[in-house]
């Protein structure tokens, strides 16, 4: 029988590589989570087949812009009693060429061929987020599509609003520093080297400042091509780490053990599950279904190994609040809300106040970063721009002196 390479998410939240043999994958697969692993990936022994197994399941997704223009022009036609069929035909007639309009074209293609459109859109893979499909299915099963369009377009913009939001936040300051960090470059391997040279042809008796800041230049002067491979290397090594299952798994580890970070981390991996999860559960998809659909449209690795544990234990019998109460990804406050909505049967909109919350005190805390880098940044440069000046001229003061006497 073949041989496969596994890598597995244990219950402890632990990632393990083990080289198992089956049948198949469908079996060894089924046999593992039977077992109570979280199956990241399973490769067969041989590299070759391994990669090419990889490199077919790369798919490209559509533009998020171009998916919320055509769900909202799609629940508008809906919302008109215009069959779904129908509808597909007269976007893809306005529609031009390109990615989007292939994956909308095989889509009508399964939906004439008898295939339900929640199937249709999920059997293109990645090229629609798997949230969607769950959704529309929820939809077909109830008759309420149009509604359940319209709220997970709520939903996205909603996601994409606290993406924007951040980033303009972030804008500003990275712009500073890029700016700073160019300055002082300027300053140690161009103006600084130019006094150097003029300092050491006059002979003259350096201060220690000024001999430190020329230090400090040969540094950055002679071990540019260093720095600059550093700056190229770390990001690439770390892009390569993260394309495999293990490497996001620890990456997303570390992340929520920065200081500072790790906690806004947190906020923004909780309030993405709630929203997701309330979405989903208001749609009328039972929670357990929607647990696995949240797991896979998680970004973060270790929330996804998580939730695959909550879920295990709520198709066990456990109440959802205590299942996440279990794992390291919640916080007290999450839980208690959670447990609340259980309770009063208010599940969606408590999960969606949840994700309001921490909404609210990420954009908090992104705020209150911005406003103390800011004044930091400029601190620390006209520190390093006084330094410098200074070693510039403190031996230009004393050659004056020498001169004069």
């Amino acid at each position: 029988m073949p041989r496969f390479v596994c890598r597995l998410g244990t219950t402890g939240g632990d990632l393990v590589v083990q080289e198992l043999v089956a049948a198949t994958e469908s079996v060894l697969k089924a046999q593992l989570q039977d077992k109570g692993y979280y199956v990241f990936s399973i490769k067969p022994k041989h590299a070759l087949a391994g990669f090419s197994t990889a490199a077919l399941q790369r798919k490209k997704s559509v533009p998020a812009k171009d998916f919320v223009t055509f769900n909202q022009e799609f629940s508008a036609l809906l919302k008109a009693g215009l069959p779904v069929l129908t509808a597909l035909n007269l976007l893809l007639a306005r529609k031009g060429q390109g990615f989007f309009h292939q994956m909308l074209t095989l889509v009508r293609d399964d939906v004439q061929g008898g295939t339900s459109l929640s199937d249709a859109f999920k059997n293109r893979g990645n090229a629609f987020p798997l949230i969607y499909s769950a959704t529309v299915a929820a939809g077909e099963r109830s008759g309420e599509l149009v509604e359940v369009i319209q709220r997970y377009l709520f939903f996205l913009r909603t996601m994409q609003a606290i993406k924007k939001k951040i980033v303009s936040a972030m804008i500003y300051p990275i712009i500073l520093l890029t700016l700073s960090v160019g300055l002082v470059f300027l300053l140690l391997t161009v103006i600084v080297p130019k006094f150097s040279t003029l300092f050491l042809g006059a002979g003259a008796k350096l201060p220690a400042l000024t001999q430190f800041v020329l230090s400090v230049s040969k540094v950055f002067q002679y071990g540019w091509p260093f720095f600059l491979a550093v700056l190229v290397g770390v990001p690439l090594g770390l892009k390569v780490y993260a394309s495999r299952p293990e490497g996001r798994f620890a990456l997303a580890k570390l992340r929520l053990r920065i200081p500072m970070l790790g906690m806004n981390v947190k906020r923004y991996n909780i309030a993405q599950m709630c929203r997701t999860l309330g979405t989903l559960v208001a749609g009328g998809i039972p929670v357990v279904s929607a647990l696995d659909v949240v797991a896979e449209a998680m970004s973060n690795e270790l929330y996804k190994v998580e939730l695959k544990q909550v879920r295990q234990h709520v198709m066990e019998g456990q109440a959802l609040w205590a299942s996440m109460e279990k794992t390291r990804m919640m916080t007290p406050m999450a839980v208690e809300m959670i447990e609340v909505g259980e309770s009063t049967g208010s599940l969606a909109e408590m999960l969606d106040q949840v994700s309001q919350f921490y909404d609210e005190e990420l954009s908090t805390a992104v705020e209150r970063f911005v406003a103390l880098l800011e004044p930091m940044l400029l601190l620390v440069m006209a520190v390093v721009i006084a330094v410098v000046v200074l070693s510039v001229y403190m031996p230009l003061f004393s050659m004056y002196n020498l001169v004069g006497n």
